[in-house]
Parts: C-alpha cells; sequence; structure tokens
C-alpha cells in the first residue's frame, strides 16, 4: 500500500508516522528548553532529553530513536547549553541501541526498560568524564564523580519512569491492529 512506511515496527501507516514525529519533535522542543532551564534534581540538571530517547528507541525501535536522538542532540547544542559537548553522538547512539538490542538480550517490558535505562544513564555519564577530561585543565576524577557524576545519574535515573510512561502512552494511543505491541 503506497500509505504504508517499513520500519522497525512492521509496516506502519504513514499519517502514524507523521503523527509520532510531530508529537515527539514538540516533546524534544520542550524538553530541550527545560533541560536548559535551573530545575535540578539531587543538586543535579536531568538529563530529560536522554530519558525520552531511551524510551523512543526502546518502544519504537532503533531507527525513531537514532533520528529523534540526533534531532534532541543538535537541539541541546542549538539552545547553547552546553558548549562543545558530544551530546549529539551519545543520543544518536543510545536512541539506536535501545531499540537495536531489547529483542536480542531482554524481552521488551518495562523491567528491561529500566535495566537499558540504567545501562544508557552509566554511558551518559562515561561521556560526562570524557568531557571533564577533554575540557579541564586541573581533572580530579573523584571530584567530578562525587560532585557531578552522581547526582547526575540519579537525577535521570528518576526521569525514566515518566519517559517510559509518556512515549508508551503516545504510541497504545496511535497504535493501529497492524503495529507490532513492545
Amino acid at each position: 500500500n503506497g500509505n504504508d512506511v517499513i520500519s522497525g515496527r512492521g509496516r506502519v501507516k504513514l499519517w502514524r508516522v507523521a503523527v509520532y514525529s510531530a508529537i515527539f519533535l514538540i516533546l524534544i522542543f520542550v524538553l530541550s528548553i527545560l533541560q536548559t532551564s535551573d530545575i535540578k534534581i539531587f543538586s543535579a540538571t536531568p538529563d530529560i532529553l536522554l530519558a525520552l530517547i531511551c524510551a523512543i528507541g526502546f518502544i519504537f525501535g532503533a531507527g525513531y530513536g537514532a533520528v529523534f536522538g540526533l534531532i534532541s542532540g543538535i537541539s541541546v547544542l542549538l539552545l547553547g547549553s552546553t558548549g562543545f559537548s558530544l551530546i549529539p553522538i551519545l543520543y544518536v547512539l543510545c536512541g539506536y541501541l535501545c531499540g537495536a538490542l531489547i529483542n536480542k538480550f531482554l524481552s521488551p517490558n518495562f523491567l528491561s526498560f529500566i535495566i537499558f535505562g540504567a545501562v544508557v544513564g552509566l554511558l551518559r555519564e562515561i561521556f560526562t568524564l570524557i568531557h571533564f577530561g577533554l575540557v579541564s585543565s586541573q581533572f580530579n576524577l573523584f571530584e567530578i564523580i562525587e560532585n557531578v557524576v552522581i547526582g547526575e545519574y540519579f537525577a535521570y535515573f528518576v526521569c525514566l519512569i515518566p519517559a517510559y510512561f509518556t512515549v508508551l502512552g503516545i504510541y497504545l494511543l496511535f497504535k493501529g491492529k497492524d503495529d507490532k505491541s513492545r
């Protein structure tokens, strides 16, 4: 059928792809602005977008995760919240991996998402350490772990659950009978 798109989820109606894309673009725009604000959890700014990208990749597949990861990474850079950053690479990588690896290692359910989300959070903190190592002249690993990494990790982890249920709700709202269920 000319109105179908082949994706990692099988055949999906083109209008559904357009609706999902529009909703995710709006969410990314709003969350990008929130992420650059002074919102703090555990005295750290949570990576709300990474939680969203993880959920999109997990529920919609690797293609959606990578594309929206790239869009999110670019939006964060354009808003100027980080200066030089590896964030776009991280977001694309995490979005892709959450979609590509889920059926290979675990069944797609909430507990699996939390496990993948925890691993993605650790990957994020490795990127944080690399970033500090590249831009800081006085790099003290233990001080950065204590003052930055631990708070960032738990702040991100708090955002995982709302991200999962938001993306799952969007999927369930518009899914057709021909869509594979996660």
